[in-house]
């Protein structure tokens, strides 16, 4: 009966807790008119969230994943003239983020939140973000480049403390293969309605699915890949996703050879070659899987062979190629003339926008380039710093993961492979989408030295 009692008392101060993190912020927009349908909604959500939700936050972060496909569809009127798009992805994020502060602060665990110095490191880059506000020229831009840096923060903090068991990152991998089936299929479909067109040779960046531009859905498919090649490598014959695993990968790099981008090509062949590498007892099945898709393709596909070899054949001379040579001298005129403190976030497409006279610009094709023009010569130090952190995660993770787990450890390092190669020439961790995929990726790899613990949380209102 004691207990009882004390469990009541516990329960009450609680939810006393609860009501004044979500009934008097309520009570307060009311009283001074600033309460809108999205902010009601909002609170309503975090209220029945917590109730109900709470112990699936996990599950918040996999959906939205495979939601990236979907794109921004939501809208929200910030101003008369300003409606910001979001993705539902954005959305979930945001709602577990909110909901896992909330769940420890009543819960008394605030200081049982995992962080580390990775973590540590994108904060200050972020917050460096933030501080670009006083010498930005356009703010809508600011707004966008900050929100990148934004959810890859959140989405690296959610999964370095969410998804750290092996059902959450099995779970991860079949987000991502529900990730990869969505973008193959958005990207056939896209071929079929302009017919098989030559312009996917030339305008990879001009044609667009729900995600953004062919090339980005390219780049995702790169980072992803390796990733459910190794998971079906591991996963044993009464797995009874595996065969579709397989088909899944196979559908993926179709689409990313019908995308026909040179840098995404090489970059998946380099993680497929650290595969072929370490899977020494697999190299059969590679070796068929690689005939099998080059039969396929070069049957139903010739023409995307043709035009592949024409545009390795014109690699130095391709408008491309042009291109890329105008945006790095472009970018380096830039960066001289805001070495130390960068242009601020998002700002590199307003000068580009306006040094080149282009109608519309994109993002530059090199990660380290675009944290030199946003936040100068601290912005580089930082992003070579956490390419330092994540490299020595990866080989630290190396001597403490054991007999068939090693499988999936080298699926997660292809991955990181192909995707540091592939953002050394193209657009990758600055795209909000891409950005989210790697950094929740990046997360869960931290974890892996516990996939095989199950870890429970007992949360009790």
């Amino acid at each position: 009966m004691v207990l009882n009692g004390e469990n009541l008392a516990e329960n009450k101060q609680k939810l006393i807790k609860l009501l004044m993190l979500t009934v008097l912020p309520l009570l307060f927009l009311i009283i001074f008119n600033l309460a809108n349908l999205y902010v009601i909604l909002a609170i309503f959500f975090l209220f029945f969230g917590y109730l109900f939700l709470r112990n699936y936050l996990w599950l918040f972060l996999i959906l939205a994943l495979p939601a990236l496909a979907f794109g921004q569809f939501i809208n929200f009127p910030v101003a008369a003239n300003w409606v910001y798009e979001a993705s539902l992805s954005e959305i979930l994020i945001i709602g577990a983020a909110m909901l896992f502060f909330i769940d420890k602060f009543i819960n008394g665990r605030l200081s049982r939140i995992k962080t580390n110095s990775l973590l540590f490191l994108l904060f200050i880059y972020l917050m460096l973000s933030v501080i670009s506000y006083y010498h930005i020229i356009d703010f809508r831009l600011y707004i966008f480049g900050l929100k990148l840096i934004a959810f890859s923060f959140l989405a690296y903090f959610l999964s370095l403390n969410l998804i750290d068991e092996k059902p959450k990152i099995i779970a991860l991998v079949y987000g991502l293969a529900a990730l990869t089936l969505i973008l193959a299929g958005q990207l056939f479909i896209k071929f079929y309605q302009i017919g098989w067109s030559s312009k996917f040779f030339f305008a990879r960046n001009l044609i667009t699915i729900p995600l953004g531009p062919i090339a980005l859905a390219a780049a995702i498919l790169v980072l992803i890949l390796p990733i459910i090649l190794g998971f079906y490598f591991y996963s044993d014959n009464s797995n009874q996703a595996k065969p579709f695993l397989f088909l899944i990968f196979l559908t993926g790099a179709l689409a990313l050879f019908l995308t026909l981008g040179k840098a995404a090509i090489a970059s998946l062949a380099l993680g497929l070659f650290y595969l072929f590498i370490k899977l020494k007892n697999k190299r059969v099945v590679f070796i068929l899987a690689l005939a099998i898709f080059m039969i396929l393709s070069f049957v139903f596909f010739n023409s995307f062979f043709s035009g592949l070899y024409e545009r390795l054949g014109n690699i130095f001379i391709d408008v491309n190629s042009e291109f890329r040579i105008l945006e790095y001298k472009t970018g380096w005129k830039l960066i001289s003339d805001n070495f130390w403190l960068g242009a601020g976030a998002g700002q590199q497409l307003y000068y580009f926008k306006k040094m080149l006279n282009f109608e519309t610009a994109q993002l530059v094709n090199n990660f380290f380039l675009q944290a030199l023009i946003d936040l100068g010569l601290a912005g580089l130090i930082l992003a070579f710093f956490m390419l330092i952190k994540i490299i020595k995660q990866a080989v630290g993770l190396a001597g403490k993961i054991k007999n068939n787990n090693l499988i999936i450890y080298y699926g997660f390092i292809a991955a990181l492979l192909a995707g540091l190669a592939n953002g050394l020439v193209e657009v990758t961790f600055f795209a909000l989408s891409y950005g989210i995929i790697f950094w929740a990726i990046v997360g869960a790899l931290y974890n892996l030295d516990k996939y095989e613990k199950i870890s429970s949380h007992n949360n009790q209102l």
